[in-house]
């Protein structure tokens, strides 16, 4: 018996029914990092929004942003 192997390539895409968010953190400071953590925005303009926030009244201006999203992964055409 013999068996035929198949290779099949896959790619992998943003989930359109899946929702991104976002959420940054202060890492400025002079000793330590400040910290703050913005909430999980559904969005980079929200996110932005609060980061620019926290520089005017801290005067902070170094910041980790993330992002989550759903991925879908398919066979190429």
């Amino acid at each position: 018996m013999r068996a035929v192997l198949r290779f099949v390539d896959y790619k992998t895409i943003r989930d359109p029914l899946g929702e991104v968010t976002y959420q940054a953190r202060c890492v400025s400071g002079n000793d330590e990092e400040c910290g703050a953590e913005s909430m999980v925005l559904g969005g980079d303009e929200a996110v932005n929004d609060w980061m620019v926030e926290h520089t005017a009244q801290t005067g902070h201006e170094r910041f980790k942003r993330t992002f989550e999203d759903y991925a879908l992964v398919e066979p190429k055409s």
